[in-house]
């Protein structure tokens, strides 16, 4: 379309009357007719709503194309009005209204389109990103400003904070290691700011194995000529070493409140084995350096798991040899691709995806810190750009369309009765597994549609063999504990979304289930026999908004998540004794639908990842929300670029 033309997009939820109103306003080009208004939100409009102003020419989950009324011209200093009833959600954020949108003229040309923010009963207003406000350390506490909060600390009077750690001769190698590892952490993290380790003079640093100390535990003792740290591994070095990264420098940047002590000791331990964080980098791309930063900041907070959601119905992103239409066809949208622009992607060709190489440095680079890349292949639904760009995974005589996702795609959900779907995850598993030594790999299994397979021949006769009836979830258990042998045979366990218990479920030996609908799901999958990672929505879905104020961003399913609520969450807090050891324990999970605006990743993540960081790490007894809150701005935060 020629520069001439520009145009806005404004967005109003009528929430008494549950409409959406989109007001197209062109500011200056030759008047247009016959064009269609290509939108990309969050809200999907149902495909049977009778729709004022326009009619809805094409959708796909939530990319909407409007195609303007017969006869209308759209002019300069006019607007085009659009209005719908019918939406798949109650709008309680601004972040739910459009996020692109672009103009397609007659002749086939696109011109982008200006988007704000969606308003609230017409109302103005402004996004809501402030920051929260500094809060003093509460009397009594140890001032020390360490996240996690150690298992005991008993410390006195103050050291000198210009000088860096330095660590002396005689060090083990893995003591070696940790230091050379939190130095570049450091390093990186702090680019700006004066050295916390070095290696001439300096704050002398000796360490001593110490076999009865547990897996990343650490005692620091603080004398008057060293500071000597105790572990029993790498791990436990490392994580005191952060612990003395951290101390040093809230005693330099506040030092009214903050001490590197000059005596006394520290001892601390973890209190679960599994404190992880969940990214979907489907939805949104995420370049490897940012990647590579935020595990940096996972690792500052001694978190050891980063779960890394690889596909969903709108890409894949890991490369499989032999398969080059997937990456080729699913990891870009654009008005010309397979997959349209979605969730903030523009009409041009955008996205990406990593190659093994890519992941290769991704999993060294985690080691490295001690954190266990868990990869995520999200299997059996979820898959609708996979079925589009590999149509030989489809029952032929399964209708196009009988049934859609909640999310609004069409037959989305691997078949297992189709022998190519096999030979598929076949070598997605052999790359999986030669790529990521983790011990699990999970293999999704949530939100398959209830119907799914019901008109596939294929499946169908597979049901009624197995069975003698056909039903999605028996199907899916079939399908999955299918999934769990060929792990199995490859060495490796399997992990799923809770979903994976449905309809028969799987083998409970070596099965990890992911509990994130509410944290009761937890407790009932515990009692079925399965190893359980806790993610409850209300508690740790980082997406989820922080308060219910319309210009609060994010999203609104699972209510609010307050940096409150992220921290008091007490996970097995109801189990009994005789399920705690099921209970492997906890992490964050952040979908990345709303994450196209820049910075707002930021927003929604910190400080709220380092709340769980604390329930993931300190005894129970330990945590104190005020003392936390004195703390979480010291706190390093990883900013994402938009690709």
């Amino acid at each position: 379309m020629p520069n001439s033309h520009a145009c806005r997009l404004l967005t109003n939820w009528d929430a008494e009357r549950r409409v959406i109103e989109l007001k197209l306003e062109m500011t200056e080009g030759a008047p247009i007719s016959g064009a269609q208004l290509a939108t990309t939100s969050l809200f999907r409009i149902h495909p049977d709503c009778e729709i004022e102003g326009a009619t809805l020419a094409d959708q796909l989950s939530n990319y909407h194309v409007f195609l303007q009324p017969s006869g209308a011209v759209l002019a300069p200093g006019e607007s085009w009005v659009i209005r719908a009833d019918r939406l798949s959600h109650v709008l309680r954020h601004y972040t739910y209204g459009p996020k692109s949108a672009h103009l397609i003229l007659k002749d086939g040309t696109t011109c982008p389109v200006d988007v704000e923010p969606m308003t609230l009963n017409g109302v103005p207003g402004e996004p809501n990103w402030e920051k929260l406000e500094p809060t003093a350390l509460p009397e009594g506490a140890a001032p020390v400003s360490v996240i996690p909060a150690p298992l005991d600390v008993q410390v006195d009077g103050r050291r000198d904070t210009t000088a860096p750690f330095v660590l002396a001769a005689g060090a083990t190698p893995g003591a070696q290691k940790a230091f050379s590892v939190v130095s570049a952490l450091a390093g990186r993290l702090f680019p700006d700011e004066e050295a916390l380790f070095g290696h001439d003079a300096g704050h002398l640093v000796t360490t001593m194995a110490d076999p009865d100390l547990g897996d990343g535990a650490y005692t620091i003792t603080f004398n008057a000529d060293d500071i000597a740290l105790s572990a029993g591994d790498e791990s436990g070095f490392r994580h005191g070493l952060i612990t003395l990264g951290q101390m040093l420098r809230g005693a330099r940047l506040r030092a009214d409140e903050f001490t590197l002590p000059a005596s006394g000791a520290i001892s601390d331990r973890p209190r679960f084995g599994w404190r992880g964080a969940h990214l979907d980098v489907a939805r949104q791309f995420y370049p490897m350096q940012d990647l590579n930063d935020f595990l940096d900041c996972l690792a500052w907070n001694k978190l050891n798991h980063f779960h890394i959601h690889l596909n969903d119905d709108e890409a894949w992103r890991l490369e499989i040899p032999g398969w080059p239409a997937l990456t080729e066809r699913t990891a870009f949208r654009g008005g010309n691709e397979i997959l349209p622009p979605l969730l903030g992607t523009p009409a041009e060709r955008s996205g990406g995806f990593y190659t093994g190489d890519d992941m290769r440095a991704l999993v060294a680079h985690g080691a490295g810190l001690g954190i266990e890349i868990i990869p995520e292949i999200d299997i059996p639904g979820h898959c609708y750009c996979v079925l589009r760009a590999l149509p030989q995974l489809c029952d032929p005589g399964e209708n196009r369309i009988y049934y859609r996702s909640v999310q609004y795609f069409p037959n989305n959900a691997l078949n297992p009765a189709v022998d190519a779907t096999w030979t598929f995850l076949g070598d997605v598993f052999d790359t999986l597994v030669d790529i990521f030594p983790a011990r699990c790999i999970h293999a999704g299994a949530d939100e398959v549609a209830e119907g799914a397979w019901l008109e596939s021949p294929l499946a169908r006769a597979l049901g009624e063999k197995l069975f003698g009836k056909v039903e999605t979830f028996s199907l899916q258990s079939y399908f999955l504990k299918r999934v769990q042998e060929m792990l199995r045979e490859r060495g490796r366990d399997i992990a799923v979304w809770e979903e994976g218990a449905l309809g028969g479920g799987l083998d409970v030996d070596g099965a990890l289930l992911v509990a994130w609908k509410e944290s009761k799901s937890g407790r009932a999958l515990a009692e079925q026999g399965y190893q359980v990672v806790l993610a409850p929505a209300e508690h740790y879905y980082l997406d989820i908004a922080r308060s219910t104020e319309w210009w609060e961003p994010g999203a609104s399913w699972a209510g609010t998540v307050t940096l409150r609520d992220a921290y008091d969450y007490e996970p097995g807090g109801d189990w009994p004794d005789a399920l705690k050891d099921q209970l492997a324990g906890v992490q964050t999970c952040l979908w990345s639908e709303n994450l196209a605006t820049p910075g707002l990743f930021a927003h929604l993540v910190y400080p709220r990842i380092s709340a769980m960081a604390e329930t993931a790490w300190s005894a129970s007894e330990r945590k104190d929300f005020d003392r936390f809150r004195a703390i979480q701005d010291l706190m390093p935060v990883s900013h994402r670029t938009v690709s």
